[in-house]
Order: C-alpha cells, then structure tokens, then sequence
C-alpha cells in the first residue's frame, strides 16, 4: 500500500493579543509603562540611542504582564549614560537590548521587585568606576516597611555580559534590612534564577569586588536566598579570586560550566548551599599575575560554612593550588554561630563531597591552610566519599600546613585514588591515612570523548557502593540514573539519553534561542521532534511529531496562546503560516491527551 503523507497548511490566526506600542522617546515609555492597567507590548524601534535612561514603577501581573523588547533582538543600542531603574514592579520583561554603555550607574537595577524577567541582552560598560552592573535588591531608604515591597522570584537568562576592566559584579543579588528593631536584620532577595547567560572577559584581576556574579553579602550571610544559578558558561572570568561569590544561605549552582579562568566558586559565607553537576576546566591556561604581583591559578571549589553538599562536579586540567586548589578545604578563623563578625572565614563543618572527578589538575583536594597562622579552626565532620581522582603531578590530597592534618574530623569513603607518573596519592600528613575502605588505588579505566572534551568511565570502570548516608545521589553529571552501586566520579557509564554536558558559546547568550536543542538538553535521537527554521520568518514547519500528540498549541512571550490545533493523523507533519505574527519569542507546546509532552522555543523574525 501506497504510504500517505499528511501535511496540514495552516494560516495562523492570532487571538488575546495586547496592543503593541512603538517608541523612541524613554520618557513617552515610561509614562506609557507605569500608565498601563492591562499588561501590553511596549517596543523600542531599532536604532542607536544615547543616554536613553527610564526608571519603571508598575505591578503587572500574571495574567497582563508587561514587556519592553526591542524591536528585533540585537536591534536597540543604547550607548553613553543609557540604564534602566525597576523600582517596586512585578511582572515585567525587558528583552533584546544592547547595552554599550559608558557612565558610573548600574544598567539594569531592580528595587523591591518581583517576577521581572532580564533575557537576550548584551551587556558592556566602559567606566573608571566600581559598579555592579545589574543589581538585584531593595528599595532604597524605605526601610520602615522594607517588606512591603520584597523582593524575589526575578529571572536573569540568556544574556552576554562582557569585558568587565574594573571592580563590581556582573550581577549582583542584595537585599534589603529591617531596622525596626534593636538591631539591623538583613534579608536577601529570594527565590531568583540565573540562567543560560555568558559571562566572559572579566579582568584584570582587582584585589577584591569584581566577581562575576555575587550572591548576597556577609551582613545577611545568615538568611536564606534559594538562588538557583544553572546552565551559565563562564570564559576568562579572572577579575577576583571568587569568579562566583556565594554569600547567603540555600542556594543551587548547578550544571554551570567554568572555562579558563583564574579562580574558584567560592562557598564563602553561608550554609546549606549545593553545589552540583557544574564543569570546570584550565583549558590550558598558564599560571598568571595580577598588576600587583599575585600569582594566578584556574580553580575549582573553595568552601567554608556549614551543611553545603558538593556532588557530580567535573574538573579537569586546573593548575591552582592553596586558595584555588580543585577542591579546597582551608582552616576557618570562625566557627558558626560563636562570632558577630560576619566577614570572618567560617570553617566548614558537616560538608558532603561525593561524587566528583578530578582528573590531570596540577593539584587535588588541599586541605588545612591556614593562610600564614592566621586561621587556627579546625574542620569537623566533613564526608568526602565515593570520588574519582587521576593525576600525574604533585599530590591527589595534601595536607598543606603540615600542622594542620584534619585527621578523624574528614571521613573518607570508597574513593578512587590513582595516582600516576610522579604523582603521589598523599602528602603532608601526618596521622591521616588510607585503608581500602576508604582510598582504593585501582585504574579508573577513563575514555576521552573527543565529542565532549571529557574524560568518561566506561564498562570497564569499577562500581562501588554508596557510601553517603545522609545524601541522596540519584543522578551522575549527565542527568543519567545513578544505582546504588555505581562508578565513582562524577560520571556513571550508562547508555542512557544523556541530558547535561559541558556548555559552549551555542547554549547560552541571546542567541541560544531552543534551549531543549543544546548540548545541555540533547538526547541524540534521530526520531526527535524537529521544529525549523528557527528563527523562522513566513512559514514554521513541525516534523516527526510523535503518533500520540493529539494537540499542538503556540504560545507567545506574554503566556497568550497564539495557535491552537487537534491532530488526529497517525503521522503527522505540520506548517504553520507566521506571517501575522509579531517578532519574539514563542513557545510550541506539545500534547498528548491533554498531558503536556514537550516544548520547543522558536524566534520569529520577519
């Protein structure tokens, strides 16, 4: 029998859509935008604009909200003193701009705000000032009722930020206080997400002040912030010895890739963070000095503080040793919950490292520094179990204050330790040693994968058992099902769809518009749903659409539903006629039987 192909023209027909406004003038949009009492589309025509400042008060919401685009992303310059203010607002987009700034003012600064979204931009600032260039935090001087307008649950994602010369972050998230009281109590902003961005080019390195992204401050180092920072690339990210500065408690960085850049993820104040499935690399980037002389190493993850969880983490070719080691573990000049001073180095007590790879770094885990007698706390009940570490150099653990040996206060369990060449497996110690419950010297049995840059267990591989109690490690670094008995490292060999691997330039940034097609979300197979092109201009076509979805819906930016079809067919193909709609962002989704199955992003863009 003849197969029968069904193909479905559809002319698009669009419903629930807001008004679209046009403007040149900030202030025309800012009267339009705190004017608005139903959400809308409020665009800035292409061009280039100097000193286009607009500062925001609206609360939309989540059935109007409202979005400020340029008109075609990567269309809007804004240069000289240009920046935009969001002061006690919610529910607000602001997409697709290029800042190429000059001035001493933060780009973007959000006061007492929720659920404002900053996507597809570019950010660059020429100043001779230290400034933050997107700030997240309260309202200014309103510190009567400073939770009257709290702020939280914004989202930063899919932007560049680049070629940062002088102090401030990239991003910050602050906060506000309370004062009412006897004393001053400090709250971060909560619930925030940092996404899919590209942070490159920040350096020369500054004495302090010029990370990358800090997360809160030491002042409210005690309150919870459940950040969640993922998906982010960062690329010669040398301004500050702490690349990402965590300072808060209850945070989430994971599956964030880390190329080439002198310094570490910092757990420098704070409990309870998790630091999970995140890559780092040395990407062959020589020892450095800063202009004042410092000595400059690619690292990985330094801790202090109490109950962080540090799992699934990949790093490789890292030559930091003492602050910057792979994994860093220095004496503490505090212990939480016995000093008012907040600035101090916490020790890290009841921390859980499992689970990681370190393979060919000059160094390994560094462990009792004491940075010159002036740290003389002790760890306590730190776990490290159940990793793989492979290299050729220098030590895979070190005690690097002799004096300092941490003894029975680490735990070690069901390592993999394999020392190779001129390696040694431990040094400096002096009463800790390794049984074979504890450090198993066996070949690991590593493939390098040329496709991923990675190296990989394989069948091969040895498996051993959990041997974490307190910590639940249901995944490896791949988004791969982890069983009980599994290799150790970060990785465990499965032939199942593998779902994170490092991040390149293609998965983030502005242009890195389908997520669900990157490297971070691929599962290589040949039968997957295929949307193109993407962007698209008069015509979207949907091939291999499963025989169980039974609906297809287009959603735009604003969450309003664009399209909507029933497919009945056994095999279906799709194309869909885009010509009225606007350019943006759309989502595709996906049905089967009224239980939503997938979703894809697509650009329109006449």
């Amino acid at each position: 029998m003849k197969k029968i192909h069904f193909s479905i023209f559809i002319f698009l027909v669009s419903f629930n859509v807001s008004a679209q406004l046009y403007f040149t003038d900030p202030d025309d949009l800012v009267e339009a935008v705190n004017s608005s009492l139903d959400g809308g589309t409020f665009i800035i025509t292409d061009g280039v604009y100097q000193d286009f400042e607009a500062s925001f008060e609206a609360m939309a919401t989540a059935d109007n909200p409202i979005l400020i685009k340029a008109e075609t992303v990567g269309g809007v310059i804004l240069q000289g003193e240009s920046h935009f203010v969001f002061k006690k607002s919610a529910f607000i987009s602001l997409q697709g701009f290029i800042f190429d700034c000059q001035g001493e003012e933060s780009l973007i600064k959000l006061e007492g705000c929720n659920n404002i979204r900053i996507s597809r931009n570019v950010f660059e600032l020429k100043t001779t000032e230290s400034v933050k260039w997107v700030f997240v935090g309260g309202v200014w001087n309103d510190n009567t009722y400073p939770f009257s307008y709290p702020s939280h649950n914004n989202r930063i994602d899919h932007n560049t930020f680049q070629n940062k010369e002088t102090p401030g972050h990239y991003i910050t998230i602050d906060g506000s206080f309370d004062n009412t009281g006897s004393d001053e109590v400090y709250y971060q902003s909560q619930h925030d997400v940092i996404d899919h961005n590209y942070f490159k080019n920040n350096g020369p390195r500054a004495a302090n002040e010029q990370e990358s992204i800090r997360v809160g401050w030491s002042e409210m180092s005690l309150s919870s912030g459940y950040t969640i920072l993922e998906h982010n690339l960062f690329e010669n990210c040398d301004g500050d010895p702490e690349i990402v500065s965590i300072k808060s408690c209850d945070n989430i960085i994971r599956h964030n890739t880390f190329k080439a850049s002198y310094g570490t993820l910092s757990l420098r104040h704070g409990n309870r963070n998790r630091v999970v499935g995140n890559y780092f690399f040395g990407d062959g980037k020589p020892i450095g000095t800063s202009p004042a002389g410092a000595t400059l190493y690619t690292g990985g993850i330094r801790i202090y503080g109490a109950d962080h969880v540090i799992v699934n983490n990949y790093m490789e070719g890292l030559n930091g040793t003492r602050w910057d080691a792979p994994i860093t573990l220095t004496l503490g000049d505090a212990i939480n919950g016995q000093s008012a001073n907040l600035s101090k180095h916490f020790r890290a007590e009841r921390v859980t490292i499992a689970y990681n790879t370190l393979v060919n770094n000059s160094h390994g885990i560094e462990i009792g520094f004491d940075n010159n007698n002036n740290y003389n706390k002790d760890l306590k009940d730190i776990t490290i179990a159940n990793n793989l570490i492979t290299g050729s150099e220098n030590s895979l653990v070190e005690i690097v204050d002799t004096d300092n040996d941490q003894g029975e206060l680490i735990s070690w369990k069901s390592n993999l330790m394999y020392p190779t060449s001129n390696a040694n497996l431990l040094t400096g110690a002096t009463t800790t040693s390794f049984d074979n419950s504890e450090a198993i010297n066996e070949n690991p049995f590593l493939v390098f994968n040329n496709n991923r840059n990675i190296w990989q267990t394989t069948g091969s591989s040895p498996t051993y058992d959990h041997a974490v109690s307190n910590v639940q490690v249901e995944d490896d670094i791949e988004g791969q099902q982890r069983p009980t008995a599994s290799n150790p490292g970060a990785d465990h060999f499965s032939s199942d769809d593998i779902r994170f691997t490092p991040l390149t330039p293609s998965d983030v940034g502005p242009n890195a518009y389908n997520d669900t097609n990157t490297s971070a979300y691929s599962n290589n197979n040949p039968s997957e749903l295929i949307i193109f092109p993407n962007p698209a201009n008069d015509l979207l076509y949907v091939n291999n659409i499963d025989s169980k979805i039974t609906k297809v819906e287009v959603i735009n930016s604003e969450g309003k539903i664009v399209f909507r079809l029933n497919l009945k067919a056994v095999e279906k193909s799709l194309t869909i006629n885009t010509t009225n709609l606007v350019n943006g962002l759309y989502i595709v989704k996906l049905y089967e039987n009224e239980f939503h199955n997938q979703t894809k992003k697509i650009i329109i863009q006449h």
